[in-house]
């Protein structure tokens, strides 16, 4: 399993690095094609619990708000649009009851995945927008090895054991008091004050491990262990970027209130 994870690491991080690197419309498709795979992870999240779904809707509404944000426009007409698609869909497609189930379903799904996701290009369209990227990865993940290998290793008492059992509260602190110290350590080459950059770090892991926490209980809810099958020892993409999605717009607007635009 650990092996598993340390090859699939050795091979998607520089993919990912190389695809911030050049930002642009490279990682704007990139990031629509992940988005639909995430869509379709909780398609088959949703189909486990026979609940009511319509995927190429949801894909639809997430490329669409990807790609408003990769040409600057305005996103609050494409939420309006998405919305309006999916009731109409949920009104041809549903039967009876069932539509409002799918009408609630794809709506969530898509602002999840897609609209979230679509933050990681406003980020990386910011001032110095390429090393904030690379910088708010690596707090990420230095947050999730922290939290995993010490956790492991000297956790004994749980966090929220009734959502996530493996978590404990010395991963938790672990993973929180890394990324403070890789904010610090990164803060000059990241263009941010030693403060700046211990909250940069505090906000992304604690907003990244209330995403995770989040993905855990909606896999409890439905009853899967693995989102997919896509990253050998991660499982699928939600499993591996539940703590880059919701971590992704705080971590926006709080570069933003910094002044950084």
């Amino acid at each position: 399993m650990l092996k598993r994870r340390v090859i699939t690491a050795a091979i998607g991080i520089p993919i990912m690095l190389a695809l911030i690197y050049w930002g642009g419309w490279v990682l704007a498709i990139a990031t629509a094609i992940l988005s639909t795979v995430g869509i379709y992870e909780m398609d088959h999240m949703f189909r486990s619990r026979t609940l009511v779904f319509f995927p190429r809707i949801g894909a639809l509404w997430a490329w669409a708000a990807i790609f408003a944000q990769a040409a600057h426009w305005p996103l609050l007409p494409v939420l309006v649009a998405g919305l309006t698609a999916t009731v109409l869909a949920a009104v041809v497609l549903g039967r009876e009851a069932n539509s409002f189930e799918g009408a609630m379903t794809t709506t969530w799904a898509s602002l999840y995945v897609g609209v979230l996701l679509s933050f990681l290009l406003l980020l990386r369209t910011l001032d110095h927008g390429r090393r904030l990227t690379f910088g708010f990865f690596v707090v990420i993940w230095i947050t999730d090895a922290m939290a995993f290998f010490m956790g492991r290793k000297f956790g004994r008492r749980k966090l929220l054991p009734h959502v996530s059992p493996g978590k404990t509260w010395v991963g938790t602190l672990s993973g929180f008091f890394s990324a403070m110290v890789a904010g610090v350590l990164l803060s000059g080459w990241l263009g941010l004050g030693e403060w700046q950059g211990a909250l940069f770090g505090a906000v992304i892991s604690v907003s990244g491990q209330i995403g995770d926490l989040l993905e855990s209980q909606f896999k409890r809810y439905t009853g899967v262990k693995d989102s997919g099958g896509l990253l050998p020892g991660h499982g699928g993409f939600l499993d591996r970027f539940d703590s880059v999605l919701l971590a992704l717009p705080l971590a926006y607007y709080f570069l933003r209130s910094l002044g950084i635009s």
